[in-house]
C-alpha cells in the first residue's frame, strides 16, 4: 500500500510523516482518522535520507498489513473462542458445576483482555517496531 505524505521531523533514521486522507478511504475508519480529520501522522523508516518538508511516497507491504491485522484482531478473537470453550467445559467439570454460558463468556473475555494487554506490552517493548513500520521509498518533491 503506497501513500503520499509530507515529512514533519527527522529523528535518526525515522521520520514523522503527515499523510492526507484520500477519497478511497471512505468512512472505513481503519486508521482512526474519521470524517472530521483529513490527515494522520505516522512514523516511517527513512532509509533514503528524506528531509523535513519533503513530499514523499510511503509504503507498507501488504503482508505486513495482514500480519498486523492478525495480531490486532485475529489473535484476540482466537483467544476469546479458546477462553469460552475452556470456560464452558473444563472449568465447569473441574468444579462440578453445571455448564454455564456466563462462565464461558467471562473466561473468554478475560483471556481476550489478557491478550490485548500482552500485545500492548510487546508493542511498547519494540517487538513489532521494525516489521510493521512504513518505509519512505521515494522523495517526490523537495521541500526546499
Amino acid at each position: 500500500m503506497k501513500e503520499i505524505g509530507v515529512v514533519n521531523t527527522i529523528t535518526g533514521n525515522k521520520a514523522s510523516v503527515t499523510i492526507k486522507r484520500h477519497a478511497a478511504c471512505g468512512d472505513c475508519g481503519a486508521c482512526a482518522v474519521g470524517k472530521e480529520k483529513m490527515t494522520m501522522e505516522t512514523t516511517a523508516q527513512n532509509g533514503i535520507g528524506a528531509k523535513a518538508g519533503d513530499t514523499v511516497e510511503v509504503e507498507m507491504q501488504f503482508t505486513n498489513i495482514m500480519q498486523a491485522s492478525m495480531i490486532a484482531y485475529g489473535l484476540p478473537l482466537l483467544m476469546f473462542v479458546i477462553g469460552a470453550v475452556v470456560g464452558f467445559y473444563p472449568i465447569n467439570t473441574l468444579f462440578g458445576t453445571p455448564e454455564n454460558p456466563i462462565t464461558a463468556f467471562a473466561t473468554g473475555t478475560l483471556l481476550t483482555a489478557i491478550t490485548y494487554i500482552a500485545i500492548k506490552f510487546a508493542d511498547k517493548s519494540g517487538r513489532f517496531s521494525n516489521g510493521f513500520e512504513p518505509i519512505i521509498t521515494n522523495v517526490i518533491n523537495n521541500g526546499n
